[in-house]
């Protein structure tokens, strides 16, 4: 079973959290998410988040600037995925967008409210989720969610049980 590396950053200005607006056609349309991506083979989740986060906003962090607040996996049936989801504060808050994957079509500062709702509408599970928990603090920094296929429930514990 082929494994596939993702890796996400929820990066915050000013109580504001920039999200960027993605094609994604098998689902039907644009939507907001947060900046992330496939992680390269040679690279750690740090590595690529802050990789991601570049590329897809312009934003600038350092490795050691990012903390984890989350990871999920998830099962089909011809591949399982994991992810990380981290955390950064930026302090030159200029989005300028460079994706090569041309996925993005734009990058925004929201409120965090306005953040959730937009998340909100991701119609992917694993995707919007644990990041909207995270956002709403309905969850601890810290937790891993298992779901045994996109669209079931998934099971959420500390990451040290998981």
């Amino acid at each position: 079973m082929q494994v596939r590396r993702f890796a996400g950053v929820i990066a915050v200005h000013d109580d504001r959290i920039v999200l960027v607006r993605e094609r994604h056609e098998s689902w039907g349309g644009e939507f907001w998410n947060i900046p992330s991506g496939m992680l390269e083979r040679h690279e750690t989740p740090v590595v690529g988040a802050v990789r991601e986060l570049a590329e897809e906003t312009g934003l600038v962090a350092a490795t050691d600037g990012l903390r984890l607040v989350g990871t999920s996996s998830t099962t089909s049936e011809t591949h399982r995925s994991l992810a990380w989801n981290f955390t950064t504060v930026i302090d030159r808050p200029l989005i300028a967008v460079n994706d090569p994957d041309d996925l993005i079509l734009g990058a925004e500062w929201f409120t965090r409210g306005k953040a959730i709702d937009l998340l909100r509408r991701l119609p992917y599970r694993p995707l919007r989720e644990p990041v909207v928990a995270y956002l709403t603090k309905s969850v601890e920094p810290g937790s891993h969610w298992r779901y045994d296929t996109a669209d079931a429930d998934p099971v959420v514990t500390s990451l040290g049980e998981a």
